[in-house]
């Protein structure tokens, strides 16, 4: 039970609220196990309420020991989408904070024979930002794994060290699967975070999406043949999405298939891409350094001279 306070003219008000336990989230498995649980309660209330105080101290001693891994239900599903399985070698190319990278762990960092003595799978973790990488080093080190690498190098250049031997062949790639989860201009997460409209353009995601293509082609050239890897952001705007993957899919000219994952994830609620979009741009025109050069050109004083050359001129001519 949680208790809210409010106030009035006679005083401040409890009212009593029960909430809901936590319920599984059927999509988030692996080998028909539950992985993910969602609670019924946000996380400003949790940290506020006093009588969830002990839940809220729980979960926190839970999270620090890496028992437990809080993040939103949305930032899941891209694992769940790459299938991974134990044994299996991953690559997160875009992994700080670390919360998908734990998620990834969990399951390829798993004993494959309960004869196991250590795991045969890994994670390797990259990222681009030295700092942002030690944040994701300080992030898995809870996680207590030998299973998983932490490289710091852009992921659109990412090395590949097959052997030359196997290029062209059905042995070319390094992993088995591959997440690129890549940088966005996170309008997706308004909801949480609605400061982000004071600084929105559209021309944020033209700018990106060179980056974001870039980054899923290397993802796609470091994978099996057979192999899966998972294109994700926190955006809604097409030309991050659905744009990438078209150019993607176009450029690797059928190396690559589209695969739709909703029939073995139970209960996500989901719809198809768009196949049609409009590209959302400023014209030359009326961008803000046109707009202001318009002004300074036609202020009184520049129209007065303006005036007076051209009565010049027709004198004189």
């Amino acid at each position: 039970n949680g208790e809210e306070t409010s106030n009035n003219d006679d005083g401040p008000i409890i009212v009593k609220k029960t909430i809901a336990p936590a319920k599984p989230i059927p999509f988030i498995n692996s080998n028909g196990t539950v992985l993910g649980y969602q609670l019924a309660v946000d996380r400003r209330t949790l940290r506020r309420n006093k009588s969830l105080q002990p839940l809220h101290e729980w979960l926190k001693v839970q999270s620090d020991c890496g028992h437990i891994t809080r993040q939103e239900t949305v930032s899941m599903i891209p694992p769940v989408v790459l299938n991974v399985k134990e044994g299996m070698s991953v690559l997160d190319m875009c992994a700080a904070p670390g919360s998908k990278t734990c998620q990834l762990l969990e399951v390829a960092g798993g004993l494959e024979n309960s004869s196991d003595s250590e795991p045969t799978g890994f994670v390797v973790a990259n990222d681009a930002d030295p700092k942002r990488a030690y944040m994701l080093v300080h992030q898995l080190r809870r996680m207590n794994s030998p299973a998983v690498f932490v490289t710091s190098c852009d992921g659109q250049y990412f090395p590949i060290l097959d052997a030359k031997a196997d290029k062209g062949t059905e042995k070319e790639g390094m992993f088995d699967r591959v997440l690129c989860d890549v940088p966005c201009s996170g309008d997706g997460t308004v909801r949480k975070n609605p400061g982000i409209w004071k600084q929105w353009n559209q021309l944020g995601s033209l700018a990106l999406h060179p980056l974001q293509l870039s980054i899923a082609l290397r993802g796609a050239r470091l994978t099996h043949v057979g192999g899966y890897v998972v294109y994700s952001t926190c955006s809604m705007n097409p030309m991050e999405n659905e744009s990438v993957v078209a150019e993607l899919l176009r450029i690797t000219d059928g190396s690559l298939v589209l695969e739709d994952p909703r029939g073995r994830m139970e209960g996500l609620i989901a719809r198809p891409g768009w196949s049609t979009w409009k590209v959302l741009r400023e014209s030359k025109a009326r961008t803000r350094r046109a707009m202001k050069d318009r002004r300074k050109k036609n202020n009184p004083k520049m129209m007065e001279k303006k005036k007076e050359w051209e009565e010049k001129r027709l004198k004189d001519g």
